[in-house]
């Protein structure tokens, strides 16, 4: 049995360790023209960072963490902006940086334009692109630096902009400065890295409530203890805990799971204890229904077993075996975690590994909370 919870302590920390693998995005210092006042680029930079932390799904860099790594490996701003991807793969590097975020200022008489690219280090490929422009004086930079800010971060989860003041530029993916046109290498590929509404995958701890019943197939034991055929026993009821991963894919999904469940019940002449852990895969349909997640899919699991019954007589057993089930459920999403309300079932006939006992006709159930990280 240890051995068993072993297994289950490893199955957590390998999928909260998944779980805390989140994007790392940096926000590099805004590119201006010659000789426009400098002043600007920390309150432009940080505005368009502020719209990336506030949509909590990437980790985002610290601007002074950037600013010491690309000054102690002797690299510039302008050495991103120029699309370098080896440079760009470099940098990303150092950074360990999924994404970079570059943004350029152009000005045509009293108009400012301001534009930015969310590009993937790796592969150089533009993931979103979004511009905002506007008459005034330099400091309607900053307020166009929010919006632009808004615009990336709904354009890199593939979702409309949001809507404008009515004075800004038109299509958030399909900007060019003035008098200068996009190269044709760097055409915005289409891609929705983390959406937030929809289908969403998650990783996640469970806790609830469990129930146990088992039935003994024949006599119950090989010598006269007990002989006779027993035709069924108490559920038993208790709390289950387990961790659980769900990954969608269009129309259907997939997850593995881990569930142990520890039930007692107490009779006027002898009381019972039973412990259960499954193992499972299952497979099945997810349909979103407003901000909810909803699945529904059949299981297969290994099963171990153990019951020991004490009262007049003290008996213990220990069985496993391959099982069959069901698991339905509905996750909502919250930022980057989710919490989520899941069902499981499964039966079947398990074998005592000692061969002492015969075997049982079996079944568990749970019902619990999920709470965990959407991704």
């Amino acid at each position: 049995m240890f051995k068993r919870l072993g297994i289950a302590f490893t199955l957590c920390i390998v999928i909260g360790s998944a779980a805390a693998a989140q994007e790392r995005i940096a926000v590099l210092d805004t590119v201006l023209p010659k000789g426009m006042d400098a002043g600007v680029v920390i309150p432009v930079t940080e505005k368009i960072m502020e719209e990336f932390v506030r949509s909590r799904l990437f980790v985002v860099l610290d601007r002074s963490f950037i600013a010491k790594t690309l000054s102690e490996q002797e690299f510039s701003t302008s050495d991103l902006t120029s699309g370098d991807s080896a440079k760009l793969a470099t940098i990303g590097g150092f950074l360990k940086a999924t994404y970079i975020v570059v943004s350029t200022v152009q000005k045509l008489d009293t108009r400012f334009f301001l534009s930015a690219k969310m590009i993937e280090v790796k592969s150089g490929v533009i993931v979103a692109q979004s511009s905002v422009d506007r008459d005034g004086t330099i400091s309607v930079l900053i307020s166009m630096a929010g919006e632009l800010g808004q615009k990336l971060v709904a354009a890199s989860m593939g979702q409309e902009a949001p809507k404008s003041s009515g004075r800004t530029a038109a299509q958030p993916t399909q900007t060019t400065p003035p008098q200068q046109s996009a190269p044709a290498a760097e055409a915005t590929a289409p891609r929705t890295p983390r959406p937030s509404t929809g289908r969403f995958s998650s990783a996640a701890v469970e806790i609830g409530v469990g129930a146990t019943i088992a039935t003994f197939l024949g006599n119950t034991y090989d010598q006269d203890l007990y002989s006779g055929s027993v035709t069924s026993s108490d559920a038993v009821t208790g709390t289950a805990y387990g961790v659980s991963l769900i990954l969608p894919k269009g129309l259907f999904y997939v997850s593995a799971g881990l569930t142990l469940t520890d039930s007692t019940y107490s009779g006027s002449t002898y009381d019972t204890y039973t412990e259960s852990i499954v193992a499972s895969f299952g497979a099945g349909i997810d349909v979103p229904i407003g901000p909810v997640l909803t699945y529904a899919g059949l299981r297969g699991s290994y099963l171990f077993f153990d019951w020991v019954e004490d009262g007049s007589l003290y008996y213990e057993g220990d069985w496993s075996g391959l099982c069959y089930g069901l698991e339905f459920g509905g996750d909502y999403r919250l930022g980057m975690f989710e919490i989520g309300l899941r069902y499981t079932f499964d039966m079947g006939t398990i074998t005592d590994s000692t061969g002492t006992w015969v075997d049982l006709d079996f079944a568990t159930g749970a019902l619990s909370m999920r709470l965990g990280y959407a991704f």
